[in-house]
């Protein structure tokens, strides 16, 4: 009889469904989307919180920061990947395509120059002559081919920081960086009143979430709490933070 009592007292504190551990992947690693990794701030974080509030108790969302080699090879070898802030132009699957959500803000590359700088850019050629600034291992159609032919002169560096640096010490004519990442620099103390954007070349892309079809039933539910995530004050106050809006 002792041990009947003891497992009816089991089974009551037992949780009545298992928690299932949810990884998903982000190899953007410059703000917005981390600001300090040490303390789990900026936007890929943000995203985790706000998902978890929609999603409760019945997923354990997990944040694994990789490289985009790390995850081109992931996606190759064909493992369970959810994979942020991506867009399909950027990703083509081998075999069965991927599973997209819907667009969680919208982005695009911008051209950066000192604040003095009186003309807007309308076409890439305008840049002849110039030094730009660039992320080492990025490509820029349109720009490629006039550094190609000597026209541009590209100067790479690993972030963006380092970039709109050197612009502010006058080594660099303008900078390409995404515009998301220039409206959380453009706040900060050392560059307020300081730098512009002069120049939108690039067609805007909408920012999505990658899933493999691994996760082909796990899907429906996120692309609803996804969704719900507009109505989030929490995910609605994070973005505006960032100078952002859903879409």
């Amino acid at each position: 009889m002792r041990n009947w009592w003891w497992f009816i007292l089991w089974c009551w504190l037992s949780p009545a469904t298992a928690t299932t551990v949810v990884t998903l992947y982000a190899y953007h690693n410059a703000p917005p989307f981390v600001i300090n990794a040490e303390n789990d701030t900026g936007l890929n974080y943000d995203l985790i919180r706000a998902l978890q509030q929609e999603l409760g108790d019945q997923y354990q969302l997990n944040l694994q920061q990789i490289s985009r080699p790390e995850l081109n090879q992931r996606l190759a070898a064909r493992l369970p990947t959810i994979a942020l802030w991506t867009n399909p132009a950027w990703f083509v699957a081998d075999a069965e395509p991927y599973l997209w959500s819907g667009t969680l803000f919208s982005d695009r590359e911008v051209f950066v120059s000192p604040y003095q700088h009186a003309h807007k850019i309308q076409q890439l050629n305008e840049l002849t002559g110039s030094r730009i600034g660039a992320i080492r291992g990025y490509s820029y159609p349109g720009l490629n081919e006039l550094i190609a032919e000597g026209k541009i002169q590209r100067i790479d560096t690993d972030s963006d920081k380092e970039n709109l640096t050197r612009l502010l010490e006058k080594q660099l004519e303008h900078v390409v960086i995404t515009r998301s990442s220039f409206l959380y620099y453009g706040r900060q103390t050392q560059y307020l009143g300081k730098l512009k954007i002069t120049g939108q070349p690039y067609p805007a892309y909408r920012r999505q979430i990658l899933f493999t079809r691994d996760y082909q039933q796990l899907y429906p539910e996120f692309e609803q709490a996804l969704q719900r995530l507009t109505l989030q004050k929490y995910w609605l106050d994070r973005l505006s933070l960032y100078g952002l809006k859903p879409l």
